[in-house]
């Protein structure tokens, strides 16, 4: 399964890549469990809420799920290694974000889909 297959499931599956595996598993860790990993698949508790699409020939894409103990926000990139960053609000997870265009990008979404206020 590659990234975009990847990214098309509702639950918690993100796809690893050997230069970013361990950091995107201890973000998973620190707002949900970790179901099951297999091959270059980890799943997770929780559910995909925003799926934003890749720019800047830097970006491949992004995803936000809400976990039982928080926010995870996951980026594959095209061009460096894939990150993710948790929070226990949206608002935390925002910013904690190592690049400031995606969490404006995941910003915009969460306000289309109505799931934080505009303006926050």
């Amino acid at each position: 399964m590659d990234k975009i297959e990847a990214a098309r499931h509702a639950n918690g599956l993100i796809q690893l890549e050997n230069d970013s595996a361990e950091v995107v598993k201890q973000a998973i860790e620190k707002v949900s469990r970790i179901t099951k990993i297999e091959n270059n698949q980890v799943e997770f508790e929780g559910t995909r809420i925003v799926e934003g699409h890749g720019f800047a020939l830097q970006v491949n894409c992004f995803d936000i799920y809400q976990c039982p103990n928080g926010y995870l926000l996951h980026t594959y990139m095209d061009i460096g290694a894939n990150w993710a960053v948790t929070g226990q609000t949206l608002k935390e997870m925002l910013n904690r974000a190592p690049d400031q265009r995606v969490a404006k990008r995941a910003h915009g979404l969460l306000i289309q889909k109505n799931l934080i206020p505009f303006g926050h």
